[in-house]
Order: C-alpha cells, then structure tokens, then sequence
C-alpha cells in the first residue's frame, strides 16, 4: 500500500522561485504515465528498492537504493520500479527562474540526471533539511529555501564529482583485472569483491555486463594475432584459452561479425591499399 510520510507544499514561491512540493513516498510505484513531461524541477531520491529512468535523449539507467534522479522541465521521462514492484523514495519538486539559469550556465546538467549519493540516511537527512519547514508568505523564510535548495544541489553536484572520478579508477582497475585474468568471476576475486557488487557496479559505470566486456576484450586480442599470417587459427584459438579453432571461430564471428579468415583477408588487403 502506498504510503506518505514527510510532506510539504507551498502556495507561495519567492519571485527567485522555490518549492512546490515535497514528500517521502514508501511503497511507491514511481511514475505511472509513461513519456511525462512536467513544468517544473523534480528531485527523486531512491532509499530502498530498484527501478528504472528513461528519457527522451534515449538515455537508460538501472536505479539503486542511493540514486537520486533530477529531472528538468521539459524533458520528457519516465521512472520507477520493475512492474509489480515498489520503492521508497523522497521526491523534492521546486521551479523558479534560479535554478532556470543554472540549467542556462549547465550548474544542473541534464544530460546527467542520476546521480548516485551515499549514506542514504544522510543524504535523505540533507534533503528534509534543505526542504524547511513551512513558511507561509514570509519573504525572508522564502529566500532562505532558496539558498537552502541551491546549497543542496550544489552539494550534489560536487560529492557526485568525486564519486565519478573514484569511479573511473574502479573501472579502470576492473577492465585491467578481466583483461589480466581472462573471467570476470576470477577478477572479482582478485579486487576483493563478490561478484553481484561487481557486475552491477561495472555495468553502471561501462554501460555493458562484465561479462562482455571480457568477450570484447578476448576478440580484440584475436585481431592484433590474426593480423600475423604466420600463425594459424589453431594456435591463436588456444592462446586464447578456446577448447579448438571451432569455437574460436564462431565466437570471432559473432563478436565481430566476420570469420577470423574475412578478418585476414580484409585486414590485409586494407593494409595493401593503405
């Protein structure tokens, strides 16, 4: 059943803007129209649960507990749990020609709409308390949400900065350990990691399963040996770890979309005319 906890709305804005609406939602389905399109600023923080958001520009990401989504006026979404399922969430709407010009100089970037933000208990804390209590129509308390809800984003922005440059070292160590052990399974071990932590962690920073990943990387190795006519398919296939030139040949053809021989033979006569 779906429930409401913390709630808060505002009639009045300041003329710099403010909130509309604020509310934690428990046992939430997210939204139940797909392709929306609102008017206004939408702050979604997940705490327990996973989902999903799409929008228009085709970007698709997979929502877990700790993500917060930020979507602008405008753009059409759509957000929310698997069907059948729900989710906690904490959901923030607020409009206002403020943070219109932020969206204009790119301090809110649109083109990034999920961030994800850790400890939850804080993170859900730090939204409650840029939120405020309500404050009628007093000027002074209207401009102080103001501040408070800009210093929020801010803040995120900035702890989701770090975040991507700790991630981008994750990934890199994570790509070289699948390279250097040839199995996914093998590399988590190594990083010291289970492996659900790892595959869901890499797919969300690489855009592609581990798995994959590792696939790609193996076929790319088989393109810089079979640029060596010397060597045959057989011993390439079993550099590479194939049980025979078979399976070798068919997981070539798969990955790259042309035979180990096709490869040769194109690679080949590129490099002529080059």
């Amino acid at each position: 059943m779906l429930e409401n906890r913390f709630f808060r709305k505002s009639l009045v804005v300041s003329p710099l803007g403010g909130l509309r609406i604020a509310c934690d939602v428990s046992n939430g389905v997210g939204v139940l129209t797909h392709r929306r399109v609102l008017p206004h600023f939408t702050l979604v923080f997940v705490t327990e649960g996973t989902g999903t958001y799409w929008d228009e520009a085709g970007r698709e990401y997979d929502i877990v507990p700790g993500d917060s989504i930020l979507v602008c006026p405008g753009v059409e979404h759509w957000y929310g749990p698997a069907k059948g399922k729900t989710w906690n969430e904490t959901f923030v709407v607020f409009e206002g020609p403020i943070f219109d010009l932020w969206r204009e100089r790119e301090a809110i970037d649109s083109a990034k709409p999920v961030r994800h933000l850790e400890p939850h208990d804080y993170w859900q804390t730090r939204i409650r308390e840029a939120v405020g209590d309500d404050h009628g129509d007093d000027p002074h308390q209207m401009v102080q949400e103001v501040i408070r809800l800009q210093q929020l984003l801010a803040d995120i922005e900035h702890v989701s900065r770090e975040h991507a440059e700790a991630d981008v070292v994750w990934l890199e160590k994570a790509q070289q350990a699948i390279v250097e052990t040839g199995d996914p399974k093998r590399a988590t071990r190594q990083m010291g990691i289970s492996y659900e932590s790892f595959r869901k962690r890499f797919k969300r920073l690489s855009g592609q399963p581990p798995g994959r990943y590792a696939r790609r990387a193996v076929m790319e190795q088989a393109c810089n040996l079979l640029h060596d006519n010397e060597r045959s398919l057989r011993e390439i296939a079993e550099e590479l770890g194939f049980c025979d030139e078979y399976h070798f040949s068919k997981q070539f053809s798969k990955t790259i979309g042309w035979s180990p021989k096709e490869y040769r033979v194109r690679t080949a006569a590129r490099d002529v005319s080059a």
